[in-house]
Protein backbone atom coordinates (compact mmCIF):
# COMPACT_ATOMS: atom_id res chain seq x y z
CA UNK A 1 0.00 0.00 0.00
CA UNK A 2 1.02 3.56 -0.91
CA UNK A 3 0.63 6.11 1.55
CA UNK A 4 0.45 9.99 0.05
CA UNK A 5 -0.33 12.83 1.79
CA UNK A 6 -0.86 16.12 0.28
CA UNK A 7 -0.63 19.23 1.13
CA UNK A 8 -0.52 23.06 -0.82
CA UNK A 9 1.01 26.15 -0.01
CA UNK A 10 0.48 29.95 -1.94
CA UNK A 11 -2.76 30.86 -3.13
CA UNK A 12 -4.72 30.27 -6.81
CA UNK A 13 -6.65 33.62 -6.26
CA UNK A 14 -5.69 36.93 -8.31
CA UNK A 15 -6.66 38.98 -5.32
CA UNK A 16 -3.87 42.14 -4.78
CA UNK A 17 -1.03 40.36 -2.11
CA UNK A 18 -1.98 37.14 -3.16
CA UNK A 19 1.48 34.52 -3.94
CA UNK A 20 3.41 34.53 -7.14
CA UNK A 21 3.27 30.91 -6.72
CA UNK A 22 1.60 28.21 -5.62
CA UNK A 23 2.59 24.71 -4.33
CA UNK A 24 1.08 21.18 -4.33
CA UNK A 25 3.15 19.04 -2.44
CA UNK A 26 3.08 15.01 -1.86
CA UNK A 27 4.43 12.47 0.62
CA UNK A 28 4.67 8.95 -0.39
CA UNK A 29 5.81 5.95 1.91
CA UNK A 30 4.94 2.55 2.15
CA UNK A 31 6.02 2.27 5.35
CA UNK A 32 3.19 4.68 7.31
CA UNK A 33 3.90 3.31 11.23
CA UNK A 34 7.77 4.44 10.83
CA UNK A 35 7.21 7.91 9.85
CA UNK A 36 4.27 8.35 12.31
CA UNK A 37 6.47 7.01 14.60
CA UNK A 38 9.61 9.86 13.38
CA UNK A 39 7.02 12.77 13.33
CA UNK A 40 5.75 11.68 16.34
CA UNK A 41 8.92 11.66 18.94
CA UNK A 42 9.95 15.20 17.07
CA UNK A 43 6.30 16.47 17.92
CA UNK A 44 7.00 15.15 21.86
CA UNK A 45 10.75 16.67 22.15
CA UNK A 46 9.02 20.07 20.72
CA UNK A 47 6.16 20.04 23.50
CA UNK A 48 8.89 18.68 26.33
CA UNK A 49 10.69 21.82 25.50
CA UNK A 50 7.38 24.35 26.26
CA UNK A 51 5.72 24.26 22.79
CA UNK A 52 2.07 25.25 23.92
CA UNK A 53 -0.16 22.10 22.85
CA UNK A 54 -3.07 23.79 21.75
CA UNK A 55 -0.78 25.48 18.97
CA UNK A 56 -0.36 23.24 16.10
CA UNK A 57 2.91 22.39 15.06
CA UNK A 58 3.04 23.45 11.17
CA UNK A 59 6.27 24.87 9.09
CA UNK A 60 4.49 28.55 9.14
CA UNK A 61 3.81 28.63 13.15
CA UNK A 62 7.26 27.55 14.02
CA UNK A 63 8.81 29.51 11.44
CA UNK A 64 6.70 32.59 12.75
CA UNK A 65 6.91 31.81 16.51
CA UNK A 66 9.22 34.55 17.27
CA UNK A 67 5.84 36.94 17.04
CA UNK A 68 4.03 34.26 19.31
CA UNK A 69 4.33 35.71 22.98
CA UNK A 70 2.75 31.85 23.88
CA UNK A 71 5.81 30.07 22.61
CA UNK A 72 9.00 30.52 24.50
CA UNK A 73 12.05 32.36 23.25
CA UNK A 74 14.13 29.24 23.84
CA UNK A 75 11.82 27.66 21.28
CA UNK A 76 11.67 30.22 18.58
CA UNK A 77 15.49 31.47 18.81
CA UNK A 78 16.11 27.93 17.18
CA UNK A 79 13.17 27.89 14.59
CA UNK A 80 15.80 27.17 11.67
CA UNK A 81 17.43 24.22 13.99
CA UNK A 82 13.67 23.09 14.37
CA UNK A 83 12.46 23.18 11.16
CA UNK A 84 15.64 21.44 9.65
CA UNK A 85 15.41 18.79 11.91
CA UNK A 86 12.11 17.79 11.21
CA UNK A 87 12.48 17.92 7.25
CA UNK A 88 15.81 15.40 8.38
CA UNK A 89 13.77 13.47 10.19
CA UNK A 90 10.99 12.93 7.53
CA UNK A 91 13.73 12.40 4.90
CA UNK A 92 15.63 9.87 6.68
CA UNK A 93 13.17 7.25 5.99
CA UNK A 94 11.99 5.41 2.94
CA UNK A 95 9.79 8.13 1.27
CA UNK A 96 9.65 9.71 -2.09
CA UNK A 97 8.69 13.62 -2.29
CA UNK A 98 6.84 14.76 -5.64
CA UNK A 99 5.60 18.30 -6.04
CA UNK A 100 3.68 20.91 -8.46
CA UNK A 101 4.99 24.66 -8.52
CA UNK A 102 3.07 26.96 -10.76
CA UNK A 103 3.50 30.44 -11.13
CA UNK A 104 0.60 31.87 -11.42
CA UNK A 105 0.59 34.46 -14.11
CA UNK A 106 2.05 32.15 -16.80
CA UNK A 107 -0.69 29.63 -16.31
CA UNK A 108 -3.20 29.23 -19.23
CA UNK A 109 -6.15 31.82 -19.11
CA UNK A 110 -8.74 29.24 -18.66
CA UNK A 111 -7.35 27.26 -16.05
CA UNK A 112 -6.55 30.23 -13.76
CA UNK A 113 -9.88 32.15 -14.35
CA UNK A 114 -11.89 29.13 -14.06
CA UNK A 115 -14.70 28.42 -11.36
CA UNK A 116 -12.71 28.39 -7.82
CA UNK A 117 -11.19 25.03 -7.40
CA UNK A 118 -11.14 23.96 -11.00
CA UNK A 119 -7.52 24.26 -11.35
CA UNK A 120 -6.70 23.47 -8.30
CA UNK A 121 -8.01 19.82 -8.89
CA UNK A 122 -6.42 20.03 -12.86
CA UNK A 123 -3.10 20.71 -11.01
CA UNK A 124 -3.34 17.79 -8.42
CA UNK A 125 -4.65 15.78 -11.15
CA UNK A 126 -1.91 15.94 -13.09
CA UNK A 127 0.87 15.86 -10.82
CA UNK A 128 -0.52 12.56 -9.44
CA UNK A 129 -0.77 11.24 -12.94
CA UNK A 130 2.14 12.06 -14.13
CA UNK A 131 4.30 10.38 -11.26
CA UNK A 132 1.85 8.19 -10.88
CA UNK A 133 4.03 5.57 -13.04
CA UNK A 134 7.37 5.10 -11.71
CA UNK A 135 6.39 5.88 -7.74
CA UNK A 136 3.39 4.55 -6.52
CA UNK A 137 1.60 2.28 -9.13
CA UNK A 138 -0.25 0.18 -6.59
CA UNK A 139 -2.88 0.08 -4.36
CA UNK A 140 -3.42 4.07 -3.40
CA UNK A 141 -4.67 5.80 0.28
CA UNK A 142 -4.53 9.21 -0.41
CA UNK A 143 -5.15 11.76 2.55
CA UNK A 144 -5.89 15.47 2.26
CA UNK A 145 -6.55 18.24 4.89
CA UNK A 146 -9.95 18.50 5.29
CA UNK A 147 -9.65 22.11 5.81
CA UNK A 148 -8.70 22.93 2.20
CA UNK A 149 -10.88 25.27 0.80
CA UNK A 150 -9.66 24.81 -2.82
CA UNK A 151 -12.60 22.68 -3.62
CA UNK A 152 -15.80 22.83 -6.57
CA UNK A 153 -19.04 22.55 -5.88
CA UNK A 154 -19.75 21.09 -9.28
CA UNK A 155 -16.63 18.89 -9.84
CA UNK A 156 -15.73 17.48 -6.48
CA UNK A 157 -11.94 16.80 -5.87
CA UNK A 158 -12.23 13.04 -4.98
CA UNK A 159 -14.45 12.08 -8.13
CA UNK A 160 -12.08 14.04 -10.39
CA UNK A 161 -8.78 12.44 -8.79
CA UNK A 162 -10.53 9.05 -9.26
CA UNK A 163 -11.35 9.79 -12.63
CA UNK A 164 -7.76 10.80 -13.81
CA UNK A 165 -6.62 8.12 -11.89
CA UNK A 166 -8.26 5.04 -13.40
CA UNK A 167 -8.67 7.16 -16.85
CA UNK A 168 -5.20 8.14 -17.11
CA UNK A 169 -3.07 5.73 -15.41
CA UNK A 170 -5.50 3.01 -15.95
CA UNK A 171 -5.17 2.30 -11.79
CA UNK A 172 -6.77 -0.88 -11.44
CA UNK A 173 -5.76 -1.29 -7.89
CA UNK A 174 -7.52 -0.42 -4.21
CA UNK A 175 -7.87 3.63 -4.16
CA UNK A 176 -9.24 5.72 -1.32
CA UNK A 177 -9.40 9.57 -0.76
CA UNK A 178 -9.32 10.39 2.87
CA UNK A 179 -10.17 14.03 4.83
CA UNK A 180 -8.60 14.62 8.07
CA UNK A 181 -7.80 16.96 10.75
CA UNK A 182 -3.74 17.74 9.92
CA UNK A 183 -3.73 18.75 13.75
CA UNK A 184 -4.37 14.73 14.24
CA UNK A 185 -2.91 13.00 11.08
CA UNK A 186 0.87 12.76 11.70
CA UNK A 187 1.65 12.10 7.68
CA UNK A 188 -0.28 15.31 7.15
CA UNK A 189 1.57 17.01 9.28
CA UNK A 190 4.78 15.95 7.47
CA UNK A 191 4.03 17.03 3.99
CA UNK A 192 3.17 20.29 5.76
CA UNK A 193 6.41 21.15 6.37
CA UNK A 194 7.37 19.60 3.02
CA UNK A 195 4.87 22.32 0.80
CA UNK A 196 5.72 25.04 3.23
CA UNK A 197 9.63 24.36 2.41
CA UNK A 198 9.00 24.57 -0.72
CA UNK A 199 6.63 27.80 -0.77
CA UNK A 200 9.35 29.11 0.63
CA UNK A 201 12.13 28.24 -1.94
CA UNK A 202 10.35 29.45 -5.23
CA UNK A 203 7.96 32.11 -3.51
CA UNK A 204 10.58 33.85 -1.29
CA UNK A 205 14.03 32.48 -3.50
CA UNK A 206 15.46 30.97 0.23
CA UNK A 207 16.86 27.29 -0.65
CA UNK A 208 17.69 26.67 3.09
CA UNK A 209 15.12 24.17 3.70
CA UNK A 210 14.47 22.35 0.27
CA UNK A 211 18.27 21.74 0.32
CA UNK A 212 17.35 19.26 3.26
CA UNK A 213 15.40 17.02 1.27
CA UNK A 214 16.24 17.50 -2.25
CA UNK A 215 17.80 13.85 -2.18
CA UNK A 216 14.46 12.54 -1.79
CA UNK A 217 12.61 14.72 -5.00
CA UNK A 218 11.01 12.24 -6.95
CA UNK A 219 8.69 14.10 -9.43
CA UNK A 220 8.46 17.78 -10.41
CA UNK A 221 6.35 19.04 -11.92
CA UNK A 222 7.15 22.89 -13.24
CA UNK A 223 4.25 25.36 -14.51
CA UNK A 224 6.80 27.95 -15.36
CA UNK A 225 8.20 28.50 -12.12
CA UNK A 226 11.66 30.87 -13.19
CA UNK A 227 9.60 32.06 -15.96
CA UNK A 228 9.77 35.91 -15.39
Amino acid sequence: MFYLFLDESGELGKNKGSSDHFIIATLCTENLKALEKRIKKENAKLINAGWPKNIEIKGTTVWGSPHNPKIPASISDRRIEIITTYLETISSGPVSIHYSVAKKAHLKPHILNAEYGIAYNFLCGTLLCRAYKDHYAGPITLVVDQRNKETHTKMKFDGYLETRLIGDCEHADTLSIDHRESHADLGLQAVDFLSWSLFRHYEHKDPTFRKVFADNIGYRDDWYAWKK
